[in-house]
């Protein structure tokens, strides 16, 4: 049998794949974040939601206050 550390899993689905292969796709991302020089925490995350769009609308936000 040849050695899981070789074998090409770049075409694979996850779904596919054996515990033993899960493991060794983990294995290697540990290792290429740490390569990398970040940590893994950060990597692993959810992205951030994006920040909400307000729309600009001069009837209510370009009042400029009388008397100034």
């Amino acid at each position: 049998m040849t050695d899981i550390r070789q074998k090409d899993l770049s075409d694979k689905p996850v779904q596919e794949m054996t515990a033993e292969e899960r493991k060794e796709m983990r294995r290697r991302f540990e290792e290429f974040a740490t390569l990398v020089g970040r940590n893994n925490e950060s990597i692993l995350a959810p992205p951030e939601k994006p920040k909400k769009v307000v729309k600009w609308d001069p009837r209510t936000m370009a009042r400029v206050p009388k008397g100034d």
